[in-house]
């Protein structure tokens, strides 16, 4: 029920989507591991894995914990950033490369790399961010560098 409580709306919402009630699990007319299993299935750019993403308690505990080798990459992006978008992003930051190489290639000196577009950050990316740039911040005031 404690899950229900947190995310009951964004799972609400996923299971709209799919033609499902939510009540249908308190009714008894779906198995309550059913939804668990679910849950655990739904693609990344869904209201409860996008809630999960972006939960800053969360992305504050993963971020203390060391990543595992073999673990799937984390998601990079939350709702509303599906499989197309991202492959259209990516495209986009292919395309501002081969601009650069050619610009490069009628100029005396390489052209300066263009920037890659924005992408949202999940809960956890930007706290390992915070940690990093809070590391380099403590060591720059330990050898007298004012920030």
């Amino acid at each position: 029920m404690c899950l229900i409580e947190e995310r009951g709306e964004e799972i609400e919402a996923d299971l709209f989507e799919r033609g499902w009630d939510l009540l249908d699990y308190f009714r008894g007319t779906r198995p309550w591991s059913q939804l668990i299993r679910l849950l655990r299935r739904l693609p990344m750019w869904s209201h409860y894995q996008a809630a999960l993403l972006m939960d800053p308690d969360l992305g504050e505990l993963r971020a203390r914990q060391e990543p595992a080798e073999e673990a799937e990459p984390q998601p990079l992006s939350p709702l509303h950033y599906d499989l197309p978008s991202l492959l259209a992003l990516r495209h986009i930051d292919i395309t501002k490369e081969l601009i650069r190489v050619v610009a490069s290639v009628f100029a005396d000196t390489p052209a300066a790399p263009l920037p890659p577009e924005p992408r949202p950050m999940t809960a956890e990316a930007q706290a390992r961010a915070r940690a990093d740039r809070d590391q380099v911040l403590d060591v720059l005031t330990r050898l007298g560098v004012q920030v």
